[in-house]
This record gives C-alpha cells, structure tokens and sequence, in this order.
C-alpha cells in the first residue's frame, strides 16, 4: 500500500497507511503486547511481513501468559493454540503461565521443548496430576520460578521438584480449605508435613515461599526456617495449624517480608477462590452464616414449615445451583 501525506494536497483525501511496512522493532513491540490468541487468530495472519514475524520470531514467544483463555475458549483450543505458541518459541521459551485448560498431556508437550523454562505458573488446574507435574519439572532443569495455585496438586510432589529443579528460587503452593476442614482439623489429624519437609531437604535456595492454605505444623514451619537459608520472604496465611509461638516467631525474626496465619488476604489475587475471605466482615463466620441464612429460609416465614415444602424451593432455586457451577466451571 502507498502512502499519501494527505495534507495539503486537496480536501477530502484520506492518509493511507502501509501497515506492512512498519520498521520491524516497531512492529514487534506491537506484537509483545498482542494476546496469544490475537496474534495466532488474527494480526500474525493479516499480511505477509507479519506472518513472517509471527512465525519465524522466537522472540516474540519467549513469555507466554496464557491466563483466562480458558474462560474464552474450549480446553482442545486454548491447549491446541499453547502447543502452536511453544512450537514457535522454537525452544526459547523461558515463562509459561496459564490456568484452567492445563492437562497433564500439554505439560508434557511443554517439557519435552523448553528446555530453557525459569517460570511456570498454573492456577485452577484440575487435569494436572502429580506424577505429571513431577515428570515435567524434569524438562526444566534451570526453573527458577514454580507457582501452583488451587490445582489438584497435592504437596507430596514438593520434593521432586526440589530434586528436579536445584536453582528453585520461588516457590508457591497454594492450597483451599473450607472452615468446616480447618475447624476439625487438629481432631480428624489433617495436619501434614510431608509436602514441607520435601521443600526443607530440596531447595536450600529458595528465596520467596508461599504457602496459603497449606496443612503444614510448627514442626514442619521450623525445618524450612533451619533449611532454607537464603529465605527472604515468607508467606503462611490460612495456614490453620500454625501455633505461633515464641519460639516459631524467634525464627521468622530474619524473615523480611513474613505474613501470618491470620493476616488479611486481601491482596491475594485468587482469594475470590477462598471460602470465608477476609473481604467479607467476619471472615471465615461468613460461611457458618451461610449455613444459618438457609435454614432462616425455612423458619422465617413459618416457625411451623413443612419441609415438604423444599422441593418446591429447590425448584425456585435452580439459578443458584447454576451460580455455583459458573464459578467452578472457570
């Protein structure tokens, strides 16, 4: 296309501009800020020169931040179009961040071709499995970054990610607890140390821990502290089984950036995910509440109600039970 200046040389003509011609640091730096979707779908497609940049670049594909496509695309989709995006990182890509539409079969597509990966972040993963997850983090030998949050993880694979991974610098595991499980746990024994004595014996460099929601005991909380010299900030918040007793505070002292079982979860940014959030007065009170307001349901109206009657409420109620399956359906 040609460009005409447009001014000065009569009324009514309109600028042309030749797109396709864009100065290639120019054009890449548009592109950095294009979503994968958009570039795979749509801008790497619409001429020849940025086809060419679309996928002859590894550059551009170097960080994938694939969040919130599964919202917006089926699972095969969202996983067909990560496979396409790594494909052109062409074993350069060194950050991959996504939720929801993760498998444990494109985890491994990822592994057997970034061998140069230092962040990995899944949230929401319900089709990762441990023994994938463990296999994986073999593929990535200089990982530096981990960060599983509300997946189906479970801690047992902390040390094999320690073992797999020996430049581990952060590491966060993040984990749901209802207030009915935290309320019974000191008496049902759900409290748990295996996952953090993993991290204790594997990864002596880390430097950041986040443990929201996690099991462990004071027990575990101190072979961390003994283990883990160079930690620097620490995050143990929800972590119902924490006595924080003198002796556990005396060895957080040298811990700069430290939160607590009971500090506000506030700036969490999946705490929308997290039963009885601190943004509700009350705190964790606000699911007992819950409980309350459905049998206020019943009684208000009529100390004398039937519950005969509740199939007729139920039906009434459908869009709710649909309220809940959105939210688990993200």
């Amino acid at each position: 296309m040609e460009e005409d200046a447009g001014e000065g040389e009569g009324e009514g003509e309109v600028e042309i501009r030749d797109w396709a011609g864009m100065p290639s640091d120019a054009l890449f730096a548009v592109f950095g800020r294009l979503d994968v979707a958009d570039i795979l779908t749509g801008a790497g497609r619409a001429c020849r020169a940025w086809r060419r940049l679309a996928d002859g670049d590894p550059a551009l594909w170097r960080r994938l931040d694939m969040t919130h496509h599964g919202d917006i695309l089926e699972t095969e989709e969202a996983e067909a179009m990560a496979r396409a995006a790594v494909d052109r990182a062409a074993g350069t890509l060194q950050s991959f961040c996504a939720d929801t539409f993760v498998t444990d079969a494109l985890l491994s597509y990822i592994s057997g071709r970034a061998p140069s990966l230092k962040s990995l972040q899944l949230s929401l993963c319900d089709e990762v499995s441990n023994e994938a997850l463990a296999d994986a983090v073999k593929g990535f030998p200089q990982l530096e970054e981990l960060e599983i949050t509300f997946c189906s993880l479970n801690s047992n694979v902390c040390e094999s990610v320690g073992r797999a991974c020996p430049h581990l610098k952060s590491f966060r595991l993040n984990e749901r607890w209802t207030v009915l499980q935290r309320g019974f746990a000191v008496f049902e024994g759900m409290d748990d140390d295996t996952g953090v004595l993993g991290i204790a014996s594997s990864m002596p460099e880390l430097r950041d821990l986040q443990l929201i929601g996690n099991n462990l005991t004071n027990a575990g909380l101190a072979a961390i502290l003994d283990h883990c010299p160079r930690l620097e900030s620490l995050d143990v918040r929800r972590c119902c089984n924490l006595q924080m007793d003198d002796a556990l505070r005396s060895k957080c002292a040298r811990i700069g950036n430290l939160r607590l079982p009971g500090d506000p979860i506030s700036d969490f940014k999946y705490r929308a995910y997290l039963a009885g959030s601190d943004d509700y007065p009350g705190g964790s009170d606000i699911e007992v509440d819950m409980y309350d307001d459905l049998l206020d349901v019943v009684t208000d109206d009529d100390e004398d109600a039937e519950f005969d009657d509740m199939e007729d409420y139920i039906d009434d109620a459908d869009w709710d039970a649909d309220m809940y399956d959105d939210v688990f359906d993200v």
